[in-house]
C-alpha cells in the first residue's frame, strides 16, 4: 500500500490509473484519513478494479514532493496515462474518496 517515489514514478510513466494519499506522520487529518484510504484501496482489490490506491509519506522524499506541488498534508493526487489529473488537499471521508475514483473510471 505505501509507495516509493521510484515505484510511484514508474508507474506514473506506464500510464497507470491511480490515486495517491500524500501524508505526513506528524498530521492529526491524515492519521484519521489514511485507514478510510487504505479501506478503500481494499475494496477497489477485492473488485479487481484497474484503478490502483496507494499512501506516499512525504517525508520520505521531499524534493520529489516538492516536484508534485504538494504544499500541505494530506493530499489526494489521481494520475492517469501519465499525467496528474486531479488532486484534492484535506480530510476526505470515505464516500469522498469513493467518489473520487469513479471520477478516475
Amino acid at each position: 500500500m505505501e509507495i516509493t517515489s521510484a515505484e510511484l514514478k514508474q508507474k506514473i510513466k506506464n500510464g497507470d490509473k491511480l490515486m495517491v494519499d500524500f501524508w505526513g506522520a506528524f498530521c492529526g487529518p491524515c492519521k484519521v484519513m489514511k485507514p478510510m484510504f487504505e479501506s478503500v484501496s481494499q475494496t477497489l482489490k477485492d473488485q479487481n478494479s484497474d484503478i490502483q490506491l496507494y499512501t506516499f509519506d512525504i517525508e520520505s522524499d521531499t524534493g520529489f514532493v516538492s516536484e508534485l506541488g504538494i504544499r500541505s498534508v494530506p493530499m489526494i493526487k489521481a494520475f492517469s496515462n501519465g499525467k496528474e489529473v486531479f488532486s484534492e488537499v484535506g480530510l476526505k471521508q470515505k464516500s469522498a474518496i469513493m467518489e473520487m475514483v469513479q471520477r478516475l473510471n
